[in-house]
């Protein structure tokens, strides 16, 4: 089983609400020769997706607020200020937080930010890299965002202290995610919210 099937089986997608999207021309204006296919795959089948009212993932799109490479090159700035935050404690091998070549795939409504490490010119080996909107605590995933996505909706990983699953949701509380309306310009129209198959713990 792979880790969209996981997924999936947590949170089945309504049919026929997946999304594909210009890809290439997200990785062109931020000068890497793709985006993860994992990546791809989890907006063909869900859309634009949101999980437990406290992530967002980014895509190309017209809104500059959603749009994964106007938010990249936005954060980037804030990413290398060294006027506030603590780098991290240890870094793990090969993994760069040049921000240079960090990608925001995603981030909490909070305004942490879920990145991938970019450096290496193979998407499949790009590490995920997370921190705070402070840049106070970091985390490390070295896998997939889908393959993340499953690990922390089953409470099996939380890359900082705060994105604890029984910190986000009320005791007993199922994950859930939320698919946006494709149709509405502002973002913001919920079309479905579908609940875990099962409580999670």
């Amino acid at each position: 089983m792979t880790a969209l099937d996981d997924l999936k089986a947590l949170l089945p997608p309504p049919l026929g609400y997946g999304r594909d999207y210009d890809w290439a021309g997200v990785a062109q204006r931020l000068g890497v020769t793709a985006l993860p296919e994992d990546f791809k795959e989890l907006f063909a089948a869900y859309g634009d997706v949101r999980f437990c009212n406290a992530m967002r993932l980014f895509r190309p799109s017209d809104n500059e607020y959603v749009d994964l490479a106007a938010v990249t090159l936005a954060a980037r700035e804030p990413l290398a200020s060294d006027e506030f935050g603590e780098p991290p404690g240890s870094v793990p091998d090969g993994v760069s937080l040049n921000p240079g070549t960090l990608i925001q795939w995603g981030a909490s409504f909070g305004g942490d930010y879920c990145l991938w490490d970019a450096s290496n010119p193979d998407p499949a080996k790009w590490t995920l890299v997370f921190t705070d909107i402070d840049k106070l605590f970091w985390g490390f995933y070295n896998g997939t965002v889908t393959s993340f996505l499953s690990d922390w909706l089953h409470g099996r990983f939380a890359p900082i202290p705060m994105w604890r699953l029984d910190s986000i949701l009320p005791q007993g509380t199922p994950p859930f995610c939320e698919i946006y309306d494709p149709t509405d310009p502002s973002d913001t129209a919920v079309f479905e919210r579908i609940d875990a198959t099962h409580t999670i713990g």
